[in-house]
């Protein structure tokens, strides 16, 4: 989601220097040529290649997925010679310097790639070697588990709604975390409003699947713990709803490990989105204040208390040991903004640009 930018926000952070401290690094995917450019915190080029594309493809995807510590690139190759819609997954080992794992996506569109509309990083089980992804071909829904190592699929197929027992058609399985070859998803229905939430389930490849409660659309998730960040509406709590926005406004997030415990409540926006910042011990959560008719960030900690808030807004946010980074708009391209979250008083400053106004930042490694 790209949040509407408030003109002091940009300015702030066009204004401010690269002095940010910490050893984390970003990466920057550019669909135009496959390349991947890794930045340090200070600014400063580390390395930078191109993943590799298998015979017959001659173009990238704006799609692109990082394992958590940087070893695997899940990415789209598209062959625009042809014409025929010809296009696969490509799953690139950075480590061995190998395509490791392809699946065809002839009838995909972009909408219709779980990564591509909601990249978890924790559809990556790096240990097992495993990716979990889902697709919508011909009118209806396939789960897929990729098993890396041997570069086959967990289980021989992929599942579909009628093995699953759950509804058919335009609906997308968002894979949210994978242990082993398991994977707990939830189908997102394509083509209309989204809801509030979606029943959550866990399938392992040759077992039944099984509900396993409720998950949003707008989660985040820690892969390490599988701690999920989840906003809800909680009925007893006091919400942003107004007569003129949401009827069911979110007004609190949920930590989802082992059952459902209540994190913090925010009445004062109906929150979009949530994101796991600060190495995990923060959250950040991004919505609509119809108080002061904008949109804002705010920091809280694992406590439920707040530790700041501002205006405006990023895209492509990812988690910093030491707070967040995301992408906005710079002189025709993106620049990469860096906002420190610890220590009082909120800084910002911008790490990097590029030209390239389709880059997207991929991952944040530290």
């Amino acid at each position: 989601m790209i949040v509407r930018f408030v003109l002091g926000l940009i300015l702030a952070l066009v204004s401010l220097t690269a002095q940010a401290q910490g050893t984390w690094t970003a990466w920057v995917y550019s669909p135009a040529d496959g390349s991947v450019v890794r930045i340090s915190a200070q600014g400063e080029i580390i390395d930078a290649y191109r993943l590799p594309l298998s015979p017959a493809f001659n173009a990238y995807g704006i799609a692109a997925l990082t394992s958590p510590n940087g070893r695997f690139v899940a990415y789209t190759a598209i062959d625009t010679i042809t014409g025929g819609g010809n296009q696969q997954l490509v799953v690139y080992d950075t480590q061995a310097g190998v395509i490791r794992f392809t699946y065809d996506l002839t009838g995909v569109d972009t909408d219709g790639l779980s990564f591509a509309r909601f990249p978890h990083s924790s559809a990556f089980d790096e240990n097992a070697q495993t990716l979990a992804f889902g697709v919508v071909r011909g009118g209806d829904w396939e789960l897929v588990v990729a098993n890396l190592a041997n570069e086959t699929l967990s289980g021989g197929a992929p599942l579909t709604a009628d093995e699953a027992g759950l509804e058919h058609g335009n609906m997308l399985p968002i894979p949210e975390i994978v242990r082993g070859n398991a994977v707990r998803f939830f189908l997102l229905p394509l083509g209309t409003s989204y809801f509030r939430e979606y029943a959550a389930n866990l399938w392992t490849p040759g077992q039944a699947v099984v509900e396993v409660g409720a998950s949003s659309a707008f989660s985040d998730i820690l892969p390490r713990s599988g701690e999920i960040a989840t906003p809800v509406y909680d009925p007893d709590l006091p919400t942003a709803a107004t007569s003129d926005g949401p009827v069911l406004a979110y007004n609190t997030v949920d930590l989802v490990q082992n059952g459902r415990i209540a994190m913090l409540h925010d009445s004062s926006i109906d929150i979009a989105q949530v994101w796991w910042i600060g190495g995990g011990s923060q959250l950040l959560l991004q919505g609509f204040d119809t108080g002061i008719n904008a949109d804002v960030l705010k920091v809280y900690g694992r406590d439920g208390v707040l530790a700041g808030q501002f205006s405006g807004g990023l895209r492509d946010i990812q988690g910093a040991p030491d707070g967040f980074v995301g992408l906005f708009p710079s002189g025709g391209g993106v620049g990469i903004a860096y906002v420190a979250t610890f220590g009082g008083a909120f800084s910002s400053s911008t790490i990097w640009t590029t030209g390239d106004p389709a880059a997207r930042l991929i991952h944040v490694q530290g």
